[in-house]
C-alpha cells in the first residue's frame, strides 16, 4: 500500500506541476494564447512581458505553490495514511512537479523553465539556501531586469549555500537531496540555454517596473559575478556568526545557569527518542524514519563527534541504557509489521549488537526499566491498534532481564481490557513500585502496583489531567513520588536534584514556542524559559525528546528536522569555588 500511494504522490505531483498557470492567467485576462506571443513560453516572465509586472508576480507565485505544495504535503499524506514515514519521496515527488511544469501534459509537453516551481519545491527541501537563492535573484533582477539571469545566478547561490552548509561525508538521506540539487541546477542552464546567447547579443527582453529599463547589457555579468559571490559568503558568515557559541541562548536560575553547547545533526529527518549512556560520555539517538540509531561521544568541554550510525532490523520507538548495555525497542516495519511481533535489541557503547531480538510482543510502545535494572517494563498496543482481533489485548509486559538474549524471561502480562484501552507511556515512581500507564485512546490513566513483579495489579484509574506540565505526586508509600502525566503533548523529564536550585525541577518543551519551560516540582510555577531557535538562529523548531545526564550535567533535545541540542545545566557558582581550591585543573571551555 505504501509504495501504491508513493507511486500515486509522485503521479498527482507532476499533474498539479502541469497545471499551465501562465497559460490560464493570459486566457482569463486578455482570451489571448500566451503560447503564440513573446517568447512562446508559458511561464511567468513571458506572462510578465505581454500583460506587466503585476501578473508576473502572480504566476510566479502560482507556479510556486505547484512545487512547494507536493512536496512538502505530499510525504505528510502519505505517513498520515499508512503510519510509515517514507521521507525520500520528498525527492521524487519535487522533480515529478518541476517536471509537469517544463513538460505539461495539457499542453502537449510544452511548459514553463521551472524556475519559481523549482523555487518552490527547494523551499520545502532546504528553506535556508531557497531564502538566500531569493535574496540573490531580487538583487540581480533590480540590477540587470533580466529574468533569466537572476534566475541562473539565484540557482548558482543556491548551490553554493547548500553545498557550503552540507555535513560531510554525506549519509544515504543527504544524497538524494544533494543528486535532484545538481539535476535541477544542470536543468536550469540548459533550457535559459537560448536566453543566454540573446543577453550576449544584447537582445534579451528586460521585465518593467513601470520605468523605462536602462540598456545595460552582457557587460554587467563581473558586476553579477562579484553580487553572487559575495551573497553566498554573506549567507554562510552569517550562519557561521549567528550559530556561534558566544550568542548561545542561556538561561540563570540561582546560582545555575543554563547555555546551549553544541548543536548538531544526526544526518537524518526527525529525531527521536534519545539517552545518554557511559556516565554522560555518549548521547544515542533514535531516528525513526530511517530506522537509525546514531551513536555521539561526548568529550570533557562538550565537543561532539560521530561514533556509529546503526541500521536497525526495525523502527526505534524508545531506547534506555542498563549496566553498559544499550536496549532498543522497536517495531517491525512495513507489512512486517502484521506478521511479526515487536522485540529489544542490545547493543554495547561501541554500537556492536550483543546477543539477537528478543521478542516482547505486539505493537510495543515504551519500555523502562526498575531502579535495580533487573526487570524491564514494556507496553504493547495489541489488538487495539488496527483493530486486528486476532492479535492479543494491550498489555504490561514484565521481563527478567539476564545477562544475554537466552537469559531474559517474560514474567507476568498486566492485560487492559476496558474499551479504547491503549497503552502509550510508562512512568515509575522513584522506588519502582508503582507505575503511571497512559492509556491514549481513553485519556485514562491505570495506576499500577509493581510490589509483586510477578502479578502486577490495577489499583485504580484516573483521567489523564488537563494540564500544561505533569507534577509530582506522592504514591501509597512515604517518600516516593512519581510523575503523573497529563494531556498534553509535551515532552518532560524530571531532575530531581538540580545543580543550584531549591527542589526538584520539571524541564518541559514548548512545541509551538521553540524553547523548554522549567517548572519547580513543588510549587508548580514556572521558574524560566530557555529558547530554542532554528538555523541561523532564526525561525523555530518543534523538540520532540529530552534526556538528562546528571554526571554531566547535560541536557539533550532532540526535534523533529532531525537535529540535536546540547544544554549544560550546572551550578557556576560551586565550579568557581572547584577551580578556586584546584587552580591547576583545566577549566572547560566553550
Amino acid at each position: 500500500m505504501t509504495l501504491a500511494l508513493c507511486f500515486l504522490a509522485v503521479v498527482l505531483a507532476y499533474l498539479i506541476g502541469s497545471i499551465p498557470f501562465g497559460y490560464l492567467v493570459a486566457r482569463g485576462v486578455k482570451g489571448i494564447d500566451i503560447r503564440t506571443v513573446g517568447s512562446g513560453n508559458v511561464g511567468a516572465t513571458n506572462v510578465g512581458r505581454i500583460l506587466g509586472f503585476r501578473y508576473f508576480v502572480l504566476v510566479m507565485m502560482l507556479d510556486l505553490l505547484k512545487g512547494l505544495g507536493p512536496t512538502l504535503g505530499f510525504p505528510l499524506l502519505v505517513e498520515a495514511i499508512t503510519g510509515r514515514a517514507v521521507p525520500v519521496l520528498s525527492v521524487p515527488v519535487a522533480l515529478a512537479a518541476i517536471l509537469g511544469h517544463n513538460f505539461s501534459a495539457f499542453l502537449r509537453l510544452r511548459g514553463g523553465k521551472g524556475v519559481a516551481t523549482s523555487l518552490g519545491a527547494v523551499i520545502a527541501l532546504d528553506p535556508v539556501a531557497a531564502l538566500a537563492a531569493a535574496v540573490g535573484f531580487v538583487i540581480v533582477l533590480v540590477i540587470t531586469r533580466y529574468v533569466s539571469m537572476s534566475s541562473i545566478l539565484g540557482g548558482t547561490v543556491f548551490v553554493m549555500v547548500h553545498f557550503a552548509r552540507q555535513s560531510l561525508p554525506m549519509t544515504a538521506s543527504d544524497l538524494p537531496l544533494a543528486l535532484l540539487i545538481v539535476v535541477l541546477y544542470l536543468m536550469l542552464i540548459y533550457r535559459h540555454r537560448s536566453n543566454l546567447s540573446r543577453i550576449r547579443a544584447g537582445t534579451e527582453s528586460k521585465v518593467s517596473f513601470g520605468k523605462r529599463s536602462s540598456d545595460r547589457d552582457g557587460r554587467a555579468w563581473p558586476i553579477l559575478l562579484a553580487v553572487v559571490v559575495l551573497l553566498g559568503g554573506a549567507s554562510l558568515g552569517a550562519s557561521t556568526l549567528l550559530d556561534a557559541d558566544r550568542r548561545a541562548p542561556s538561561l540563570r536560575l540561582g546560582s545555575a545557569e543554563l547555555t546551549e553547547v553544541a548543536r548538531f545533526r544526526t544526518g537524518h529527518q526527525r529525531a527521536g527518542a534519545l539517552a545518554f549512556a557511559d556516565e554522560g560520555r555518549l548521547l544515542v539517538v533514535a531516528c525513526p524514519r530511517y530506522n537509525r540509531l546514531v551513536l555521539f561521544q561526548i568529550d570533557e568541554h562538550d565537543n561532539v563527534s560521530l561514533t556509529n550510525d546503526l541500521l536497525l532490523h526495525g523502527r526505534p520507538v524508545a531506547v534506555y541504557e542498563e549496566g553498559d548495555r544499550l536496549f532498543v525497542l522497536q517495531r517491525p516495519t512495513g507489512d512486517d509489521r502484521h506478521l511479526e511481533a515487536g522485540y529489544w535489541e542490545a547493543f554495547s557503547h561501541a554500537g556492536e549488537p550483543l546477543g539477537s531480538k528478543f521478542r516482547i510482543g505486539w505493537d510495543p510502545d515504551d519500555f523502562t526499566f526498575s531502579p535495580d535494572g533487573r526487570l524491564a517494563y514494556v507496553l504493547t498496543s495489541g489488538r487495539s491498534e488496527g483493530g486486528d482481533e486476532s492479535k492479543p489485548a494491550p498489555a504490561l509486559v514484565v521481563v527478567s532481564v539476564g545477562d544475554s538474549t537466552e537469559e531474559h524471561e517474560i514474567v507476568a502480562q498486566l492485560e487492559f481490557l476496558e474499551p479504547n484501552d491503549d497503552p502509550e507511556r510508562i512512568i515509575l515512581s522513584d522506588s519502582g513500585r508503582f507505575a503511571a500507564v497512559v492509556l491514549g485512546q481513553s485519556q485514562t490513566i491505570a495506576c499500577v502496583d509493581l510490589s509483586d513483579s510477578t502479578a502486577p495489579v490495577i489499583t485504580g484509574r484516573v483521567p489523564l489531567a488537563t494540564r500544561e506540565v505533569p507534577y509530582l505526586s506522592a504514591t501509597p508509600i512515604d517518600d516516593d513520588e512519581i510523575l503523573m502525566p497529563v494531556a498534553s503533548n509535551r515532552d518532560t523529564l524530571l531532575i530531581p536534584e538540580p545543580p543550584g536550585t531549591d527542589g526538584p525541577l520539571l524541564v518541559t518543551t514548548l512545541p509551538y514556542g521553540s524553547a523548554l519551560e522549567l517548572v519547580h516540582g513543588r510549587h508548580r510555577r514556572a521558574v524560566g524559559q530557555l529558547p530554542l531557535k532554528g538555523p541561523l538562529n532564526f525561525g523555530t523548531i518543534i523538540p520532540i525528546g529530552l534526556a538528562y545526564s546528571a554526571d554531566r550535567g547535560l541536557l539533550a533535545i532532540s526535534d523533529r528536522s532531525g537535529g540535536v541540542r546540547l544544554v549544560s545545566f550546572r551550578d557556576q557558582q560551586a565550579d568557581s569555588l572547584a577551580s578556586a581550591a584546584n587552580p591547576t585543573s583545566e577549566t572547560p571551555t566553550r
